[in-house]
């Protein structure tokens, strides 16, 4: 075995697993969501490297350990009304006495918020659009599907 080699990551499932796990939820979960919404429910949500890189940068700027992910559901007024949505909180750990527990970090109750929310938060994509992101803003399937994404989008 070469020292280059680079060993497979510790959460490594596999194929098998991932997909059994996606057709769990597919026959066991989708269809009662669908049902309570009256049409058809997020199956999974997509980020881009962007994203994901910004947020390990925010990790590191707030002096975090990880992020927790919450299921969450669009407010009233969104294209995506209802549906599931992944909700992104950066944690570390805080201690309690002689406890330690993993809290979530909300970034306006950070000394430095003020000065950062007044900085540009927008990006340029691919097209020179500008967008608004945050760091809750993923693509859900549905509406945008893989089947439904262009070469190059």
């Amino acid at each position: 075995m070469k020292d280059s080699l680079k060993k497979l990551p510790f959460f490594f499932i596999g194929k098998r697993v991932t997909e059994e796990r996606k057709e769990n939820f597919k026959q066991q979960k989708y269809p009662v969501l669908c049902k309570q919404l009256g049409k058809k429910d997020t199956q999974s949500v997509w980020y881009s490297r962007e994203h994901i890189s910004k947020l390990l940068e925010e990790i590191d700027h707030a002096g975090g350990d990880g992020i927790r992910l919450h299921f969450g559901a669009y407010e009233k007024e969104h294209p995506f009304e209802g549906q599931l949505c992944l909700v992104m909180n950066v944690t570390r750990v805080k201690k309690e006495g002689e406890f330690q527990k993993r809290e979530n970090i909300f970034l306006e109750e950070e000394l430095d918020f003020e000065e950062r929310s007044k900085s540009d938060r927008s990006t340029s994509d691919s097209d020179s659009n500008v967008i608004k992101r945050d760091f809750n803003f993923g693509s859900p399937c549905p509406p945008r599907c893989e089947e439904d994404i262009e070469e190059g989008n």
